[in-house]
């Protein structure tokens, strides 16, 4: 191509790929600054007829791990399709760069694909995506997001006979042979998906478990399979159950907006939860903000060799000491940022980060900015303070993600059911 700027709005940055049908290229917003992906597609190409498709299905289509399609255009030789650019790598290129995965990863892309893929089937007219491998899965951060939707197609009351596209090797033996297609034809897709993870885990941490599921999800026979997306689900966060407490990430950072915002709150409620749960852990306070001295001076507070701890809470003020218990693995560290500052450094060395953002509306404009500067950290997790469900599901509509609500809390040292439901629900999501 050798226009640079398409429509006058799109400034072309580089090529990020290539197919049969067309090609996709990077872009900028001229006007919003954002980075756009744009799909070209040549009109005298012969997998043409997959541009109008993809783009009737992508609006009317609305889910965090599906990209959101902006608008679409045309020119004399080409149409195109303006999409969200993921800033991510395709699940083939990440694992490839990886010697070896953990079992938790595994599970976590299967349940993710398992809430996408059960979304689609779930569409009044259900849908079915038909072409589930590695190259069409993008990895960012703790997230998922599939790509290309050209032959992914509506079922219909007689089944659907689809032709065949994409690659033998992740395609559901019915699909290969012409045969109707169905919902369990996905579920065979998600299948080969977790059976390509699997050869990544060390063979210590590979269980007979997940075997047993990988082999029902990929059986020859679709009447062998799963009958729906939702039970595959069911074993997948099961197996979670039994592993996870192993691979429980263990050093997580609290962030908040601004002052006073309920960063300290929520990282001593998520701490005294894990505690209450049989989950060791300790607080710590990098910013060095001064709370956790003033709690130290609490009369029912013990204090022995610069640990703080009463009820589920033991916490220091210790950098060395949080930096031990972080080398001897002996529980999750939950560190407290308070406001967000100069902290880049510190948080690359976290493996998750629970950004604390207001509910207000006066405050979405801040929100949005430091969100803007987080969002490619890996296991970032939006959390809106002070019961705001409102607010919450207005950020998870624009950022289209998963933004959690953090319930009205009178003592964050207090452990209490609706809270440790919270954290709970959060972990399981999260793949924590």
């Amino acid at each position: 191509m050798q226009q640079q700027i398409l429509f006058g709005r799109y400034e072309l940055a580089g090529l990020l790929g290539a197919g049969a049908s067309g090609r996709v290229y990077l872009a900028r917003h001229r006007v919003l600054g954002q980075d756009r992906a744009v799909k070209c597609f040549p009109k005298a190409s012969p997998g043409h007829s997959t541009f109008r498709s993809e783009a009737e299905l992508l609006k009317s289509l609305n889910h965090p791990a599906i990209p959101v399609i902006y608008d679409v255009e045309e020119d004399d030789e080409n149409d195109y399709l303006i999409e969200e650019y993921v800033a991510g790598q395709s699940l083939e290129a990440y694992v490839l760069h990886q010697t070896t995965i953990p079992l938790d990863f595994v599970l976590r892309v299967g349940r993710q694909l398992c809430d996408v893929i059960g979304y689609l089937h779930a569409r009044p007219v259900p849908v079915i995506y038909q072409d589930l491998k590695p190259e069409h899965i993008i990895v960012y951060g703790n997230q998922l997001k599939i790509v290309d939707f050209g032959i992914a197609s509506y079922i219909s009351s007689e089944g659907n006979i689809c032709q065949f596209y994409g690659t033998a090797e992740y395609a559901a033996p019915e699909k290969r042979l012409g045969l109707p297609c169905d919902e369990r034809t996905d579920i065979y897709g998600i299948g080969r998906i977790l059976q390509f993870l699997e050869q990544f885990v060390p063979q210590e941490e590979r269980t007979a478990r997940l075997e047993r599921i990988i082999g029902r999800a990929c059986a020859g026979e679709p009447s062998q399979r799963y009958r729906e997306v939702s039970l595959l689900m069911e074993e997948l966060e099961a197996a979670g159950i039994s592993e996870g407490k192993k691979h429980l990430l263990t050093n997580l950072a609290v962030v908040g907006m601004r002052p006073g915002i309920g960063a300290t709150h929520l990282a001593i409620s998520l701490h005294v939860c894990l505690n209450a749960e049989g989950i060791p852990g300790l607080y710590t306070q990098p910013s060095d903000s001064g709370d956790l001295r003033r709690i130290a001076r609490r009369s029912w507070v013990k204090r022995e060799r610069a640990l703080i701890s009463y009820g589920d809470f033991a916490g220091t003020c210790s950098r060395e000491k949080a930096q031990e218990f972080l080398r001897e693995g002996k529980g999750c560290l939950v560190s407290d940022f308070g406001t967000y500052e100069s902290t880049d450094i510190e948080l690359e060395q976290c493996d998750g980060i629970l950004l604390v953002l207001g509910g207000r509306d006066w405050e979405i404009e801040q929100a949005q900015a430091l969100y803007e500067r987080l969002r490619l950290r890996k296991n970032l997790v939006p959390v809106v303070n002070y019961g705001n469900e409102r607010m919450a599901k207005y950020y998870a509509r624009r950022w289209r993600r998963s933004v959690y609500c953090f319930p009205l809390d009178g003592d964050p040292a207090v452990p209490t059911m609706e809270k440790r439901q919270f954290f709970d629900m959060l972990r399981k999501k999260e793949g924590w």
